[in-house]
């Protein structure tokens, strides 16, 4: 389908239903503009995500109201003040933005308590009491309205999936230019750079995070951001590249492993290869009904079975003994993937009631739920040889006697491997939104 206007209202009306209210006004204050400390230098702005949900409006100081009952919305955008349009620029008319956004009323920030008082509504829902503004003369009610915009949330309309496809596909392309470019780099900057320039002239100026570019050991570190380190002429390393623009304000996030040299070789190929497994697996049994917790064991299970053939674990124990003894939280120690949207870890993973499973590496899953048509997630399993996990797990005898140590000090070298892409819960199964290759056949030949 083509993108067009945002669907605010229809996002609205996903939120009105599952208050499941007949009177009231639904209100949301967008994000404000912010300044460097003790300077007048201008932060990056990123609207708030809830309020972008119910307006598709990515300007400052906004304000949102829903009325409930005549299902009317209404967008307040901030009044530039005359002597601020030099700086600025002229600011749009309301005949304008009615014309670009799918509201139905466009009343100045200015007047946003009166609006708000004269509305005929008795009870305002919001967020926070911290947002709730002064000098209404509604009964303000937090409790309600986060829950209703999570539920709403979780359930990505067709528009949201097009959007979420075009930015995924954006992502992808600018990972096989990393792939084809690697050869010719010197350092992880340079390959964060390009990943940064490859999103941005297609249109997705903004990262829906701060890219991971780990080379080697540096690799083995989940959320490794520094991405300084030079390939110091070693190109016989594995790369990870965990990144992913964003689009609209909705985010993808995707992670390759390629090796800087173009081969995969050696223990670098059956390590991708294990963690190919994981994923395929994972991929090819997932539809609705599958509980998300179900597929991070499955996912686990084959990382033992793989470990285990590839001698990293001794023979003489079983793959279901050592599920038991949660071994493979020691290569796989983070959870299987999480829901994404509006926000790269997107709300609603935990339902209310719903407890984290206390044990390693399962209690790390961003999400515990059963999986619906309309959810997106990520699906990224990896497995990793961190030096603090493997120094406790080798200190522990009950751990320590299922690795065969000296296999794993070789493996230890490549850090590690991750693959990831996003995909669509369909009726039937999954609708894969990521198009980067991640067959080793596949990345040689683009890195040849």
């Amino acid at each position: 389908m083509a993108i067009t206007k945002y669907p605010a209202k229809h996002n609205a009306a996903k939120v009105a239903a599952n208050l499941g209210l007949s009177e009231g006004l639904v209100y949301l204050k967008g994000d404000i503009l912010k300044e460097r400390h003790d300077t007048d230098v201008e932060l990056t702005f990123r609207q708030e995500s809830n309020f972008y949900y119910l307006t598709g409006f990515a300007e400052h100081d906004a304000h949102v109201i829903y009325n409930l009952k005549t299902q009317k919305l209404t967008l307040l955008p901030y009044r530039l003040p005359d002597d601020h349009i030099m700086w600025m620029g002229m600011p749009p008319t309301e005949a304008e933005l009615l014309a670009k956004y799918d509201v139905d009323e466009i009343v100045w920030s200015t007047d946003l308590v009166s609006a708000i008082n004269n509305s005929g509504a008795s009870t305002l829902y919001a967020l926070h009491e911290s947002d709730v503004p002064k000098d209404i003369s509604l009964k303000a009610n937090t409790d309600l309205l986060k829950e209703a915009i999570v539920n709403a949330r979780l359930y990505k309309s067709a528009y949201e999936i097009e959007v979420m496809r075009k930015i995924n596909h954006i992502s992808s392309n600018a990972h096989v230019a990393l792939m084809k470019a690697a050869k010719n780099c010197q350092s992880e900057v340079e390959l964060d750079a390009l990943f940064r320039y490859e999103t941005a002239r297609f249109g997705a100026r903004a990262q829906a995070y701060e890219p991971i570019v780990g080379v080697g050991v540096n690799a083995a570190t989940l959320h490794y951001g520094r991405n300084s380190a030079s390939f110091n002429g070693n190109y016989d390393q594995l790369c990870l590249v965990d990144a992913g623009a964003e689009l609209g304000c909705y985010a993808s996030d995707i992670t390759r492993t390629f090796p800087l040299n173009g081969k995969y070789a050696g223990d670098a190929k059956t390590l991708y290869s294990i963690v190919l497994d994981m994923q395929k697996a994972v991929l090819s049994a997932l539809k609705p009904g599958v509980q998300w917790e179900d597929m991070h064991r499955l996912a686990a299970k084959i990382s033992v079975e793989g470990l285990q053939k590839a001698g990293l674990l001794k023979a003489e124990f079983t793959v279901q003994e050592m599920l038991e003894k949660h071994v493979a939280a020691v290569c796989f120690p983070h959870g299987l993937g999480h829901g994404i949207g509006l926000d790269v870890h997107d709300v609603g993973g935990y339902p209310i009631g719903v407890q984290r499973i206390q044990e390693p590496g399962i209690r790390y899953l961003r999400m515990r739920r059963q999986l619906e048509a309309g959810f997106v997630v990520t699906v990224e399993p990896g497995i990793y040889f961190t030096k603090f996990i493997l120094d406790e797990a080798k200190s522990n005898a009950e751990i320590s006697k299922y690795f065969n140590w000296d296999v794993v000090e070789r493996f230890s070298k490549l850090g590690g491997v991750r693959i990831e892409d996003c995909v669509v819960i369909t009726e039937t199964g999954i609708d894969n939104l990521t198009i980067a290759p991640k067959e080793m056949a596949e990345i040689e030949a683009i890195m040849a």
